[in-house]
């Protein structure tokens, strides 16, 4: 993080990304994106709370350390993810009303 958390905040977002990612990763290897339907939904949302975070801290952020451009490339990664997500996911529905 390009402030300062301690230990236990360090760990819980670890957790948070991992059990994203892995969510992720099973729903796209199984071909099931029905199943983080809640997931997709909930990622943009969590980009834009993490983006309000970062505008009412933006004093406090190194934004040209390395964790300062990482964190920015997440928020992204996060929006670009549930976007298309939900467009892959719509995509899917209607395919599958159609077919």
């Amino acid at each position: 993080m390009p402030w300062t958390v301690n230990r236990a905040d360090a760990q819980g977002l670890g957790v948070w990304a991992l059990a994203l990612g892995v969510g992720v990763l099973g729903s796209l290897a199984e071909d099931d994106l029905a199943r983080i339907r809640p997931a997709l939904t909930a990622v943009p949302a969590v980009a834009l709370a993490i983006a309000v975070v970062l505008a009412v801290h933006a004093r406090a952020v190194d934004w040209t350390s390395g964790p300062g451009i990482s964190l920015i490339a997440l928020v992204t990664g996060l929006l670009a993810t549930g976007v298309s997500g939900r467009l892959l996911l719509s995509k899917a529905g209607v395919a599958g009303e159609t077919g």
